[in-house]
């Protein structure tokens, strides 16, 4: 769930001609470039490397890893638990081409002084090209607010591009278990039981999950060809909820309507 980052513009410098005051930098081949954030769209960011490393010491309070993604074919770096669960959404929200973690550093002009700040991901969808930072909400200071104004301001330079610009900040309580629980059978590729057909067949008009499981007359493995159905969105199920066995399992199709 997407953070309002209005409230940070007031600090900022965004007077006349502002879009060639403020810069962006990126790496790309293990050299820097730049350019302001009026010539954005011409530069070739969508390729960078990451701005900074990812570091793992003994007394560091936060969780760095590597999050694979299915969509991608390769590893990303996360430098926490919550950097890791936008990793998880977008490699489930499908239509992801490439993401670009630590991507692109943003000098801009306060009211004050001049600042810079680094989003936490560039990802490319199909759809165009989301900047998001990631921090939860109880954790987000009004400094904070300001580097995110200042992201969604160089976005929004970007929109004829398609670029947009999020914070994710908090999430519904119940919806990494089921994200969690399809993750863990989206590589699953053997089905020697022939059981997929038997549930895309059967889910036809809309089945709850623990019957479509149970229908197979093989429910245990049923149920991991379940999830990997959903998750590769050959069958839909409404998220807004817990996925349970009361989940109504329905064709991808009926699903979007």
């Amino acid at each position: 769930m997407p953070t309002d980052v209005d409230a940070g513009r007031s600090g900022l410098d965004l007077g006349d001609g502002w879009t060639g005051r403020w810069a962006v930098l990126w790496r790309a081949g293990g050299d820097d470039a730049s350019c302001s954030v009026h010539d954005l769209v011409q530069e070739p960011v969508l390729t960078s490397d990451p701005m900074r490393h990812f570091t793992w010491r003994r007394d560091q309070r936060h969780r760095p890893g590597l999050q694979f993604m299915a969509s991608t074919g390769r590893h990303h770096g996360a430098e926490s638990l919550g950097e890791s669960r936008v990793l998880l959404a977008l490699d489930f929200a499908g239509d992801v081409v490439d993401v670009v973690s630590q991507p692109l550093k943003i000098s801009f002009a306060t009211c004050g002084k001049r600042r810079a700040h680094t989003p936490d991901y560039l990802a490319v969808t199909r759809r165009g090209v989301w900047l998001i930072d990631v921090r939860p909400e109880s954790l987000i200071k009004e400094s904070d607010r300001e580097s995110f104004a200042a992201a969604a301001a160089a976005a929004e330079v970007a929109v004829a591009c398609g670029w947009r610009y999020a914070v994710a900040a908090r999430w519904r309580e119940h919806a990494f278990a089921g994200l969690d629980a399809m993750a863990s059978r989206r590589r699953l590729r053997s089905d020697p039981l022939g059981l997929r057909s038997v549930l895309l067949a059967e889910a036809g008009g809309g089945r709850r999950f623990g019957e479509l499981a149970a229908a197979t007359g093989c429910e245990p493995v049923a149920r991991a060809q379940l999830l990997h159905l959903l998750w590769s969105r050959q069958l839909g199920v409404d998220l807004a909820g817990p996925l349970q066995d009361r989940s109504l399992v329905m064709p991808a199709g009926e699903a979007g309507r």
